[in-house]
C-alpha cells in the first residue's frame, strides 16, 4: 500500500506590484554594482544576466509561453540559488572593501 500524501497548495499568485517592480529592482542592483565596484565587479554581470534570463521566465509578459508547475519550481529553486551566490559574492566584496582591498564598497 502507497503512503498518502496530503495535497499541495498551489503557489501563491505574485503580487502585480512585484512583478512590475522584479526588472526595475534588477537594473538598480546592476546600478549599484557598478558605481560602488566599477573595475572590481568583474565576473558579476554573467551572474546578473543569468538572474534576469530567470526572473523573465518566471514572469513572462502578456502572450509569452507560461512554466509548468514544475517549471515553476525549478526557475524558483534556481532563482533562489542564484540570490543566494550574489548575496555572498556581494558580502565578500563588501568584507574586501572594508579591508582596503575595493575602493568604495566597504565605505559607509
Amino acid at each position: 500500500m502507497k503512503p498518502r500524501t496530503a495535497p499541495q497548495a498551489p503557489p501563491a499568485p505574485v503580487p502585480v506590484a512585484a512583478i512590475e517592480a522584479a526588472p526595475a529592482l534588477l537594473q538598480e542592483v546592476r546600478r549599484t554594482v557598478d558605481a560602488r565596484l566599477g573595475a572590481g565587479r568583474y565576473g558579476l554581470p554573467p551572474l546578473l544576466d543569468e538572474l534576469g534570463q530567470t526572473l523573465a521566465r518566471m514572469l513572462p509578459g502578456p502572450g509569452d509561453a507560461r512554466l509548468s508547475p514544475e517549471e515553476q519550481q525549478q526557475a524558483r529553486a534556481s532563482f533562489a540559488g542564484m540570490v543566494d551566490t550574489l548575496e555572498d559574492v556581494l558580502e565578500a566584496l563588501h568584507r574586501s572593501g572594508r579591508a582596503g582591498n575595493v575602493m568604495g564598497w566597504g565605505e559607509r
